[in-house]
């Protein structure tokens, strides 16, 4: 099948592409700098394409604003060149799409309708879409951009029901993508079905990305409901059950984490989107020091910051920042959000962030807070020469 090209934008120096799917649904195609036809053969593929590009379209007015978060870690050298492509929801059938049951409104052990909207929700089309996917969409973007057909340069990924539809792509289609990339799925609709489906399932592809936020419940609909907070505790709880159902078969190739302070929405999945992409594209950046950057030696643009939490003086738990600047604070000053790297190291966890270098660096200093408590050296600043 061809798909009809609508209009086309400039965006973080590559091309945003629009093509006509089924209605008025889209898919959002992004070409990173200098791309031409066959000249990047790996790709992202993400659900929910309103969300990724733009806040302007995006549900709540924030997007995962993945364009510039790919461009940026592709100047670093920290990814390879990727297309990423967005397949839009289908509004009131999402769900429809998505889910494998409907989802209910969540009667859970402390109040009934936790989620009184999902109520009426359709549900059991995601067979169907996961086919429309593989049978027209991955098959019409090979040929119309170039891609790679080898199951080893796909990636597929989604959020909250989109990212139970990322499990159960990864659960039909499991030689079909070398990983996957899964926010915050919505593990409490459906009465407990997702994660009997998890459970059972024995092939998976052989990398996995599975994150959530600690305030998933409550960061989005407040805490005025009794019980809210057990919606959260059921949440975290969820992630790391799913997790242990992976890890028996998926091995070192799984990296799963609650974020502290997380949140269910768009601005924070987009947030952790470098440290699903390091762990998915899994291109090597380790160092003995417990600070360093990438590029090594810094230039001008794009950079990216790596710390190893246990040489931070903070208490763990908290929401961690980086505050930097260059040439003895006299420039580029930046506050910069430290979270999960997704780099394969063994020897503790780091965290990373996304920073610019300006023109005329010649050296970074740093100090580091959780919000309350400052990190300083004792007064003599880090740095990065």
């Amino acid at each position: 099948m061809g798909l009809e090209e609508r209009w086309s934008t400039d965006l973080c120096g590559g091309r945003l592409h629009h093509f006509s799917w089924i209605g008025d649904r889209l898919v959002r195609v992004w070409t990173p700098p200098g791309w031409s036809r066959g000249s990047v053969p790996k790709a992202l593929w993400l659900n929910d394409g309103q969300n990724l590009f733009r806040d302007e379209e995006a549900f709540g007015g924030a997007s995962w604003g993945a364009a510039g978060t790919v461009a940026h870690l592709i100047g670093c050298g920290a990814i390879p060149e990727i297309l990423l492509l967005g397949i839009d929801h289908a509004g009131r059938l999402r769900t429809q799409d998505y889910l494998s049951v409907p989802p209910t409104g969540w009667d859970a052990p402390w109040g009934k309708g936790m989620r009184g909207d999902m109520w009426d929700a359709p549900g059991g089309g995601v067979d169907s879409y996961l086919e429309k996917v593989m049978s027209e969409l991955v098959p019409w973007a090979e040929e119309h951009f170039g891609l790679s057909p080898v199951p080893e340069d796909r990636f597929f990924g989604g959020s909250s029901f989109g990212g139970i539809c990322t499990l159960y792509m990864a659960m039909r289609y499991p030689s079909s993508w070398a990983g996957v990339l899964v926010e915050s799925p919505s593990f409490w609709a459906g009465d407990g079905r997702f994660m009997t489906d998890v459970a059972k399932q024995e092939t998976w592809p052989g990398r996995i990305y599975l994150a959530m936020g600690e305030f998933e419940y409550t960061g989005f609909r407040g805490t005025d409901r009794p019980g809210s907070l057990e919606c959260d505790a059921f949440l975290r709880d969820a992630c790391a059950e799913c997790a242990e159902h992976l890890r028996p078969h998926v091995g070192s190739g799984l990296l799963s984490f609650v974020e502290p302070g997380g949140r269910h929405n768009e601005r924070d999945w987009g947030r952790r989107l470098p440290g699903a992409l390091r762990w998915l594209f899994a291109v090597p950046c380790a160092s003995h020091h417990p600070f360093w950057a990438r590029p090594s030696p810094l230039r001008p643009g794009p950079m990216e910051l790596f710390v190893r939490q246990g040489e931070l003086k903070l208490p763990p738990g908290k929401c961690l920042q980086a505050h930097l600047g260059f040439n003895d604070w006299s420039c580029g000053v930046q506050t910069c959000d430290l979270l999960p790297a997704g780099l394969d190291i063994a020897d503790g966890p780091v965290l990373a962030a996304l920073a610019y270098v300006p023109e005329g660096a010649s050296s970074m200093k740093l100090v580091f807070t959780n919000g309350a408590d400052w990190d300083n050296n004792s007064g003599k600043d880090y740095v990065l020469d």
